[in-house]
């Protein structure tokens, strides 16, 4: 019984593929007997999962007319190109100049599902430094990092709300909303007492790659020079894309 059911789910997702490949390939105003009749399909096969597009957003019918496209949240399913080597590369003199421009440290912060991982690290010449591990991973929850990367998922962000009791909810969505709306994320000794820190995304074909984000002190890394991280931070990474 197991077994059917998985091969039933096996050739319902090869339909589908077929289906959205027909449709791009077709011009992407295409009908439903068309595709019908082009992949040899059940008419009502070819709608259910048409249907099931519209509903999720990835396709659209045309106004007056019984032609569907494919929508542009396709493009969401794309993934970036960047290999964590090149993302490094490219993103190290940035990570260098922050902690030179700032005094304090600065890193590169990767997603991995309900956990990130620092790929680079920045420490300022000073005798007491942050305490990052770059290469470790760690939970996405109570820092600035990790509600940049919540903010752009809200699968994410439901999955990991679940243990919260209502008033944290409202609270934590507040934080990823302004997340979206501000183009950054702050903490105040949030993940670690007396330590302030910012995090600013790095997009790429507006998907979301990673995020840098600066860490300091609360005595010297406070309200107005944690503006300035995020100015600086915001700045270097439009000079790379111009």
């Amino acid at each position: 019984m197991f077994r059917n059911n998985e091969q039933n789910m096996i050739q319902s997702l090869e339909k589908l593929f077929l289906i959205m490949d027909y449709m791009v390939q077709n011009g992407n105003r295409v009908r439903i007997q068309d595709i019908a009749s082009g992949l040899d399909m059940k008419k009502s096969t070819v709608h259910n999962f048409v249907k099931t597009l519209v509903q999720m957003g990835y396709a659209d019918q045309e106004e007056l007319s019984t032609r569907y496209y494919l929508t542009g949240k396709m493009h969401h399913l794309i993934p970036t190109e960047y290999s964590t080597a090149t993302l490094k590369t490219d993103y190290r003199p940035i990570v260098e100049k922050i902690t030179e421009l700032t005094g304090e440290t600065a890193y590169l912060t990767i997603q991995l599902g309900s956990y990130m991982r620092h790929e680079l690290k920045s420490d300022p010449k000073r005798s007491v430094r942050i305490s990052l591990e770059v290469g470790k991973e760690m939970d996405v929850m109570n820092s600035a990092l990790g509600n940049v990367f919540m903010a752009h998922s809200p699968s994410l962000t439901k999955q990991l709300m679940v243990n919260l009791i209502e008033p944290e909810q409202i609270k934590l969505q507040k934080q990823l909303d302004n997340v979206i709306e501000k183009g950054y994320a702050e903490d105040y000794e949030r993940l670690e007492k007396e330590m302030n820190c910012v995090a600013v995304p790095i997009y790429s074909n507006n998907k979301l790659l990673a995020a840098i984000g600066i860490s300091g002190p609360s005595y010297r890394f406070g309200t107005k020079e944690m503006q300035q991280g995020i100015q600086i931070i915001q700045s270097l990474l439009k000079n790379k894309v111009s």
